[in-house]
């Protein structure tokens, strides 16, 4: 996490638990969990324990004083395919696709189904999600500015003021430096 009065931008981080393992349970077979030795096992209780962590989570950072804004990128079946084919016909965006992405996109309506639950069990009132339409990224990025900005004044931020022994201080430093013949 960042420093206090920093800002991080994570993609995705704890949401793979409840997103790419809800479309392959088979995954969470490898985190060697006790009692879930089988997808069979995996039921709504699993699902709900996880989504509550993050909300947890996600809480305890705002308790603490971090603004979380949450964005999911709405991208069409269409636009996917079309982006997946720039990357491969444009030399230069080559490195952009993998071999798996078509075996993902095969799975489009069960990511879909788990972008929909994940969002509806972890949005909260102090860490809403956006959902932006991103087929055009100049609009996806214009929304998502004006999301931040919004959130940005809410906070009402201003530089801290200095008090007259640190403004004396600063003065005299100044003076040093001006005087230092350099």
């Amino acid at each position: 996490m960042p420093e206090r009065g920093r800002i991080g931008i994570h993609n995705r981080s704890h949401y793979e638990n409840v997103l790419v393992c809800k479309v392959h349970p088979e995954y969470v077979l490898n985190e060697n969990i006790p009692k879930y030795d089988s997808v069979d096992k995996l039921d709504d209780k699993f699902w709900n324990s996880r989504y509550q962590r993050i909300v947890e989570f996600e809480k305890q950072l705002i308790d603490t004083g971090t603004v979380i804004i949450k964005f999911f990128l709405h991208v069409s079946k269409d636009e996917q395919k079309q982006r997946f084919l720039d990357r491969i016909e444009d030399p230069s965006k080559n490195w952009k696709f993998e071999v798996g992405d078509m075996k993902e996109r095969a799975c489009w309506h069960d990511y879909q189904k788990a972008y929909r639950a994940a969002i509806s069990e972890t949005s909260t009132k102090n860490a809403p999600w956006y959902i932006i339409p991103a087929d055009k990224k100049w609009y996806a990025r214009m929304v998502i500015a004006k999301i931040i900005e919004e959130r940005f004044e809410e906070l009402n931020l201003s530089f801290p003021e200095l008090d007259e022994g640190k403004l004396g201080e600063l003065a005299e430093i100044r003076r040093e430096l001006l005087g230092d013949g350099e």
